[in-house]
Parts: structure tokens; C-alpha cells; sequence
């Protein structure tokens, strides 16, 4: 079963297209994120991205999860700074 910080770290390294980009916006260590999502891609069972030199590239599995879950972490997000700040 995926977990929701997996999901908020696969959106980080998407928007970023870098697993050190995206761990240092996730306040974790690189080996932490790169753990995240390689559980990610286990339980969707298939890759998300490809690795290239200048980063990472998101495949056909990983656009479609894109899509499925970014919307709904923003607003969860939104939500969760709210609350944070006393606001909700």
C-alpha cells in the first residue's frame, strides 16, 4: 500500500525532475527520498521515472500518477499549512 509521504515525494521529484532537488523540498536526505520512491514504484509496480544524467524523466506510468494525485496533495497541502498556522 502506498503511503501519502511516498505520493508527496514522487510529486516533489516530478515538479523538480532532480531526487536531490525534490529531498531537499521534502526536508529529507537523498537516500531517504530515493527509498520513497523506489517503494512507490514497487507497489504501483512499475517505473516512474527514468534516470538520465541531468536528472530524472517521467514516464508514461509516471504522467498518468501525476495527473491521478497532484491535484488532490495540493489541496491537502493547502489544508495542512492552514492548520499548521492555526488557520483552519
Amino acid at each position: 500500500m502506498a503511503r501519502p509521504d511516498w505520493l508527496r515525494t514522487f510529486v516533489a521529484v516530478y515538479r523538480s525532475g532532480s531526487i536531490t532537488d525534490a529531498a531537499r523540498v521534502r526536508a529529507l536526505s537523498q537516500p531517504a527520498a530515493s527509498q520513497q520512491l523506489a517503494a512507490l514504484e514497487r507497489a504501483v509496480g512499475a517505473p516512474l521515472f527514468a534516470r538520465t544524467r541531468a536528472g530524472v524523466v517521467p514516464t508514461e506510468r509516471g504522467r498518468a500518477l501525476y495527473a491521478q494525485v497532484a491535484g488532490a496533495l495540493d489541496q491537502l497541502e493547502t489544508v495542512l499549512t492552514g492548520l499548521d498556522a492555526g488557520r483552519v
